[in-house]
């Protein structure tokens, strides 16, 4: 019995013993998806792979949003920004709302004004209208001192 009692210890003593951490340490490890999984340190975002590489330093304030496309936004100091999963910043922290892309182009907002931006962030339309709107028809709806007009995206 005695025998049998040694074996086990040693058998659970290399078990608990082979086990490797393969990530830092985090307050949070999020669900993963499409590969990778939000994580948090002391209220701060970053982002690591399905093997626990860390592929985006935890310094945001919020990171959301990563499809398919590897893309995500990223918010610092109240601002948000695009960034991919690799921690590429696509576009800087510069607005405080970017939204959902159509046909490669988002509306951003701007303090009181909106605009386009494409995935690269080039500004196709500057933050100078009240209101945008993708319309059907690939124009877009905007609104500017009371009056509309459409735009045609270049």
């Amino acid at each position: 019995m005695k025998k049998i009692f040694f074996v086990l210890s040693l058998f659970v003593a290399f078990s608990v013993n082979a086990q490797t951490e393969v990530s830092a340490k985090y307050d949070h490890i999020g669900k993963f998806y499409n590969g990778y999984a939000i994580v948090e340190v002391a209220g701060k975002k970053g982002l690591i792979d399905s093997l626990g590489k860390e592929t985006i330093k935890p310094e945001w304030e919020s990171l959301t949003g990563f499809g398919k496309d590897g893309i995500g936004y990223a918010r610092k100091i109240g601002k948000v920004g695009l960034i991919k999963t690799d921690g590429t910043l696509l576009v800087e922290p510069n607005y405080e709302r970017i939204s959902g892309f159509k046909n490669g182009r988002a509306i951003i907002c701007k303090g009181p004004f909106k605009g386009v931006i494409d995935f690269g962030g080039k500004i196709i339309i500057e933050p100078k209208y009240e209101h945008l709107k993708f319309e059907e028809s690939g124009l877009v709806r905007a609104r500017a001192g009371g009056k509309e007009v459409l735009l045609k995206l270049e």
